[in-house]
């Protein structure tokens, strides 16, 4: 009995009839028609093979399907435009063996999958079969399962069975090129006075200190310890990030398809911008306009943070505040030591009036506007086409 409601507790298997299977099926009954005009035995008797084939062929079929479970491994995030690859893991819960059979992804409006094939499994026995996907909206999916199918024994019907639970997936941003070097210095470059919070930190020298309990005994300064009744410890000192803020205006200036465009390109600029600081240790923020208003966060570094701004730029809508509204919502108090970069949708110059507190409370402040992006900022090569074709309408 529990293997039974076990067994029930799965999803049903489905029938489709092929384009061969069609065929076959009209011509069966053509030979029917002709077997009862012409009483001929053989005629029935081909007629009976014909319909016995096509029966066979959906049992059998049913016994393919039926028999597997499927486990899927995919990630969770994953960049626009990326080539993403899926394992499947494919088991025969039976003895009988299956053949031909097909795994497709039911993936939703925007991504574009391949599924996976396994030829033969063995009763009882496993097997990884791959595919991939390309997603080409950025965005939350949800996958609702993965579709396992098969025409084995003679190609006229399929049988299929939607098996593994959903799963969702967070498609950042495509992330094209930087041009120019928008940022002065990696923050490795940039080392400033403040003791390394771990002692024996392999960074620069910084000063002499007496030893204390719990230092290594490498770190002892033996010259000036000489004679001392304390030894003297060598004090390292660490490297203190840069810091980058970027503000984004993600409001919907331009409803038409080029504008929308337009808007997608500062957001894949903004994406690549943040990838290239956290890769050289920045500790970045961002500031978007979301949901009618604004979404703030404090710079920090780690792969917490950049995967949380990324999830924020895959979630922009239009709906998003003017450039005046997410200005406003900054804290001041972590724009002392950071260089600003602003990209707004105009084309001319924004106003002094709006920009000055920022210079005045930043470390240093550079706009990217419309007309001048493409000097920044590089799409990648499937984006250009999209670009020319919505030049082209």
């Amino acid at each position: 009995m529990p293997r039974r409601r076990a067994r029930d507790r799965l999803p049903p298997v489905r029938f489709r009839m092929t384009r061969a299977g069609w065929l076959f099926l009209v011509v069966s009954v053509l030979v029917g028609l002709a077997a009862i005009r012409s009483q001929t035995p053989m005629m029935y008797v081909l007629f009976g093979g014909m319909m016995g084939a096509l029966h066979i062929s959906a049992v059998l079929a049913r016994r393919m399907v039926s028999a597997v479970r499927v486990g899927r491994e995919a990630p969770g995030r994953v960049w626009q435009h990326q080539v993403v690859h899926i394992g499947y893991f494919i088991r025969n819960a039976r003895r009988r063996e299956c053949l031909g059979l097909r795994l497709a992804q039911m993936a939703p409006e925007g991504i574009e999958s391949t599924g996976g094939y396994c030829a033969h499994l063995a009763g009882g026995g496993s097997f990884r079969s791959g595919a991939r996907f390309v997603a080409r909206q950025r965005g939350r999916f949800a996958f609702r399962g993965v579709r396992v199918s098969t025409l084995f024994p003679f190609g006229l019907i399929e049988a299929h069975r939607t098996l593994s639970e959903g799963s969702s997936l967070v498609v950042w941003p495509g992330r094209g090129t930087l041009k120019r070097r928008l940022l002065r210095r990696g923050a490795v470059e940039v080392s400033r006075g403040a003791p390394s919070l771990v002692t024996g930190g392999q960074d620069e020298f910084f000063g002499l200190r007496e030893y204390r309990e719990g230092d290594h005994a490498r770190w002892i300064h033996w010259r000036r310890s000489a004679g001392r009744e304390t030894p003297v410890i060598r004090e390292l000192s660490r490297p203190l990030p840069e810091v980058l803020y970027v503000v984004l205006e993600t409001a919907d200036r331009d409803p038409t398809e080029l504008g929308r465009f337009a808007r997608e390109r500062r957001i894949r600029f903004a994406a690549t911008l943040i990838d290239y600081a956290f890769a050289r240790g920045y500790q970045v923020g961002l500031a978007v306009g979301a949901g009618g208003g604004s979404r703030v966060f404090a710079p920090r570094a780690g792969r917490g943070q950049r995967r949380d701004l990324l999830d924020a730029l895959a979630d922009v809508d239009p709906s998003g505040a003017p450039l005046e509204t997410v200005l406003a919502g900054l804290d001041r108090r972590h724009l002392a030591e950071a260089q600003v970069v602003v990209v707004t949708g105009q084309d001319e110059g924004l106003s002094d009036a709006l920009l000055r507190p920022l210079r005045t409370a930043a470390r240093q402040v550079r706009v990217v506007y419309e007309r001048t992006l493409w000097s920044f900022f590089e799409d990648q090569p499937p984006l250009r086409d999209d670009r020319e074709a919505g030049h082209a309408a």
